[in-house]
This record gives structure tokens, C-alpha cells and sequence, in this order.
């Protein structure tokens, strides 16, 4: 009896050959080097596959960039709180890779190209925004953060050092760093009878 094959489908391998290509060119090259042309030329399928897929160079790199990164989601936890500590430390786990790189590479890019700028606001900046909103309107609404706090700000206030420790070198991404980082802030933003409790402690 003839055995079913498992493999992927073709367009499926080539699919995913023009990702991974597209990101280890960006990390040999820089994002302003890479071209429909040399993503073609390096994995030997015609720029009209390429076009029918993505529209331009930007979108192709955002799409293999946000799959290396699929990773970095709130994991389940019975305290919302602890799952956003969790997805912290992941995000900077991978940051402290080759991933990395590429991020700065597209945060400086971004300043000069207005479609790679686009395609990182859509694909990157805004749904992961919105998705840690949800996640923390959560902690909200289960009493681990306070209910006056401003969220947007919240926000701010935790991923935006990790990007400025990217991108200025300032010190390692460590668990360590990130676990100050969010101790730091969710004692502030706790409930008023928790820090109560702290301050007793101490």
C-alpha cells in the first residue's frame, strides 16, 4: 500500500523559504539593502511569486519577523499579573537573540521608510497594543491592578524600557532587569490595601 506523505506542500516550503530568507537578509545586510530582486535571486523564485503574495519588500519582512516572534503571548496563569511577567521576560528573551537585531534593525528603518513604517505600526505596534489592553483591563476587573490606573500609560510604563534597552545598549535584557522593572510598577499601580500590607511588612 502506497504511504501518504506528511510533507509540506510546496508553495508552502517556498512560502516559508522567502521569510526566513527575507530576515537573515536584513540581519547580514540591513533592512535597506534587501530588495524583491535579491529575495528573488537568493531563493530562486520568480519576483511575480513574490508580488503575488506580498505587495512590497516591507510587508515580506514584517511577515517573517512576526512569525519568528509568535512566541512572545501571554501565556495562561491563574494571576493575571504573573502572566504579564511571563510575557515580559519572553519578549526579552527574544530580544537578546538574533530577533533582536532585526527589531532594531526595523525601529531605525522605519524612521526613513514610510512603508516599512506602516507595516510595523499595523503588524507589530497596534494588535500587540490592543491585545495587552485586553489583558490588562483583566487585572483590572479581577482586582490585581487598581481601577483608576490610565492602561495606555501602564503600558508605557513596563515595554517601553525594554525597547530603550535595545536600542541604546544600555545594560543586558536580563529576568532580573525585567522582574525590577515590573515589580517597580506594579507595586505603584497595585491595590492601595496590598502596598498597605507591603509597607507593614518592612
Amino acid at each position: 500500500m502506497q504511504q501518504t506523505s506528511i510533507a509540506r506542500p510546496r508553495s508552502e516550503q517556498r512560502h516559508q523559504a522567502i521569510l526566513e530568507t527575507a530576515i537573515d537578509l536584513v540581519i547580514e545586510l540591513g533592512f535597506r539593502a534587501v530588495s524583491v530582486e535579491s529575495l528573488a535571486a537568493k531563493t530562486g523564485v520568480a519576483k511575480t511569486t513574490i508580488y503575488r503574495r506580498w505587495p512590497n519588500k516591507a510587508a515580506v519582512v514584517m511577515d517573517g519577523f512576526m512569525e519568528r516572534l509568535s512566541g512572545t503571548q501571554f501565556p495562561p496563569n491563574r494571576k493575571v499579573t504573573e502572566s504579564i511577567r511571563l510575557q515580559m521576560r519572553s519578549m526579552a528573551k527574544a530580544f537578546r537573540s538574533k530577533d533582536g537585531a532585526v527589531l532594531k534593525a526595523l525601529l531605525a528603518e522605519a524612521q526613513f521608510d514610510a512603508e516599512l513604517a506602516t507595516a510595523f505600526r499595523e503588524r507589530w505596534t497596534l494588535p500587540r497594543r490592543k491585545l495587552a489592553l485586553a489583558v490588562f483591563q483583566k487585572a483590572v476587573s479581577q482586582g490585581e491592578l487598581r481601577s483608576d490606573i490610565d492602561l495606555e500609560a501602564t503600558i508605557d510604563l513596563l515595554y517601553a524600557p525594554m525597547y530603550y534597552r535595545l536600542q541604546m545598549g544600555t545594560g543586558p535584557l536580563s529576568d532580573a532587569y525585567i522582574d525590577e522593572i515590573f515589580d517597580q510598577v506594579m507595586e505603584g499601580l497595585g491595590q492601595r490595601e496590598d502596598r498597605i500590607q507591603k509597607d507593614g511588612k518592612r
